[in-house]
């Protein structure tokens, strides 16, 4: 089935009216050898996106007992819109403006990305937190 360039602009311009968070994507920098030297020092990262974003989770988790606690494991995605910049494994997104106050500041690591498909609205990132303010995590 052909989606028309009209249906498809419509639902991303959608999609993207929906993102209320806002990001930053960085790509790591690969480490580099200094022939003089031999020592290895890696550059700052490069910043890949910024712009919006929608931060969410999914209750598709699941509970573990690890000794006498229980820790219930969910699932993070995030949103981009279609046209940004794909990101790749282990690249940073830092949430720099969100409506909940507890998400600024939280960096995540993307695990996979979403690439395709028909009337693909918004890239869909798996994502794991890497640093929170929230004490909870």
């Amino acid at each position: 089935m052909r989606i028309s360039p009209m249906a498809s602009g419509y639902i991303r311009k959608r999609a993207t009216d929906l993102m209320h968070d806002a990001c930053k994507i960085y790509t790591p920098g690969k480490p580099v050898l200094d022939r003089t030297t031999g020592k290895t020092h890696t550059p700052a990262p490069t910043m890949k996106y910024q712009g919006p974003c929608r931060y969410w989770e999914v209750q598709a988790g699941q509970q573990i007992l690890v000794g006498e606690e229980e820790l219930v494991m969910t699932q993070s995605y995030l949103s981009l819109p279609y046209d940004a910049a794909v990101p790749e494994s282990d690249d940073t997104v830092q949430i720099t403006a969100s409506s909940d106050p507890t998400l600024v500041g939280t960096t995540v690591s993307v695990i996979s990305v979403v690439r395709g498909g028909g009337l693909r609205a918004s890239r869909k990132l798996l994502v794991r937190v890497v640093e929170s303010q929230k004490g909870s995590w």
